[in-house]
């Protein structure tokens, strides 16, 4: 590490060093501290899993006060402990270059979160803040609030995972009311419960800054969906909220539906990720989008909603002008679903990605969805990977490529297409020359098929990837 820190020491040009998985301990820190003081362009240094306790801390506090070219600090993953925060702390107060700091599973518990919000009063400069797996719990949230209240920098804070309950989230609440630069705050994983989540939601009533909210696996049911849709309706500012993982139930999609289309919110942005969501209460939703003006970003991963909602959809989309990017994967909607999603995306010209991964189309689901391919002016890219389609679902999706003028990417990994649909695929792309993404998994197709594709790959416009 002295070697390293030598050349630092008189090197002007370096602006980025990743020492990850180095453990280099407090002796190998020093040195770098020592170095770091007269060095003046290193911007971003990456510290994670380096066995770092208290006493490395220590020489990330010196590092923090001394150096003034310092913008990006991860120090993830390092058992730093309450001890070792107060060392980095001190540094942070005094600190006027450092934009960003990831400061996860580092078990700060409720006193490392004392000694930074104390930092926080004081410091000018930190814009994004990740504290995820802390230990924090509401006390230390208690803490934290009490920083943001006087804070004027931070615009992003991280805070998953850090067991905050309903209490917690009261003082987060309050500190949001008097916050003013708080643009995204993330609380996933945190028992917040539908008391927490109401708390949340009333300080959205005032707040006039922040626009992405994190609130998944937070426990949340229909009673907090609807104190959220509240907030949601007197708030101007929060376009991207995230609530996948959450047991919305019935009333629970519901509030958010009657919330979409009588477009009293501004969001764009909706995730609503959730397992098992029923398909006769996700057709409320489908049907609030033929209303709604502001939504450009929907989803709806892994409910298993079938097809008998998908009408409503396709519906929603003849009419609908905003939504540029749905995503249904793992939803079940078979043929039959595909066959009404077709039918709204001859029509619509606005949506541009649409992702229908793992969802047992089939080659007559895909013979549908290419028909609208056919006569679509508005998708770009389209993922259809793990949907049975073979051989020949891909003839009909190859014949729309000869047609298509719009389609970029396409993702078409998983469905045993062969080496006769391999030459189908390669036929078409000789003629289109649009497409410029042809996406694949490592062992998407037969030994013959992929070796097939790879030889044809030279000749085509189109570049095919396989992914591992």
């Amino acid at each position: 590490m002295q070697y390293i820190a030598d050349a630092l020491s008189n090197n002007n040009t370096l602006l980025k060093l990743n020492l990850s998985y180095n453990p280099i301990g407090e002796s190998g820190l020093e040195c770098l501290a020592n170095a770091l003081q007269t060095n003046k362009t290193l911007t971003e240094l990456e510290l994670s899993h380096n066995a770092l306790d208290g006493g490395g801390a220590q020489h990330i506090g010196n590092i923090l006060q001394h150096n003034s070219t310092l913008i990006q600090l991860n120090v993830t993953y390092n058992p730093v402990h309450s001890n070792g925060m107060k060392y980095v702390a001190n540094g942070l107060a005094v600190n006027n270059t450092l934009a960003g700091l990831h400061f996860g599973w580092n078990e700060l518990g409720c006193q490392g979160a004392r000694y930074l919000a104390s930092a926080l009063e004081k410091n000018h400069s930190l814009v994004n803040l990740n504290l995820f797996a802390n230990g924090i719990g509401h006390e230390g949230i208690q803490y934290l609030a009490n920083g943001l209240r006087h804070n004027r920098t931070l615009t992003t804070l991280y805070m998953p995972g850090n067991n905050i309950d309903a209490e917690g989230a009261r003082h987060l609440a309050d500190a949001l009311q008097n916050n003013s630069t708080l643009t995204t705050l993330n609380l996933c994983g945190n028992p917040i419960r539908n008391e927490g989540v109401q708390y949340l939601a009333k300080a959205l009533e005032n707040n006039t800054t922040l626009t992405t909210l994190y609130l998944e696996g937070i426990f949340m049911t229909a009673e907090g969906v609807h104190a959220l849709a509240i907030g949601l309706q007197n708030n101007r500012t929060l376009t991207m909220i995230y609530l996948r993982d959450n047991y919305f139930a019935t009333q629970g999609i519901q509030h958010l539906a009657n919330l979409l289309q009588t477009n009293s919110t501004a969001l764009t942005i909706l995730n609503l990720d959730c397992p098992n969501t029923e398909g006769d209460v996700v057709q409320y939703l489908f049907s609030a989008l033929q209303y709604n003006t502001t939504l450009t970003t929907l989803s709806l991963n892994i409910g298993r909603v079938g097809p008998d909602p998908i009408p409503y959809l396709a519906n929603a989309l003849i009419h609908n002008t905003t939504l540029t990017t749905i995503s249904l994967l793992l939803n079940g909607i078979g043929p039959n679903g595909a066959q009404y999603l077709a039918k709204g995306l001859e029509t619509n010209s606005t949506l541009m990605i649409l992702a229908l991964a793992f969802n047992a189309i089939g080659a007559e689901g895909a013979r549908h969805i290419a028909n609208a391919l056919m006569h679509n002016k508005g998708l770009t890219t389209l993922d259809l990977g793990s949907n049975r389609i073979q051989a020949e679902g891909t003839r009909y999706i190859a014949n729309a490529l000869l047609n298509n003028k719009t389609l970029k990417t396409l993702s078409f990994g998983g469905n045993d297409i062969g080496l006769e649909g391999a030459k189908c695929l390669v036929n078409a792309l000789l003629i289109n020359k649009t497409l410029a993404m042809l996406k694949f998994g490592e062992k998407d197709v037969s030994a013959d098929g992929s070796q097939y594709l790879k030889d044809a790959s030279l000749y085509l416009t189109a570049n095919v990837t396989w992914d591992k």
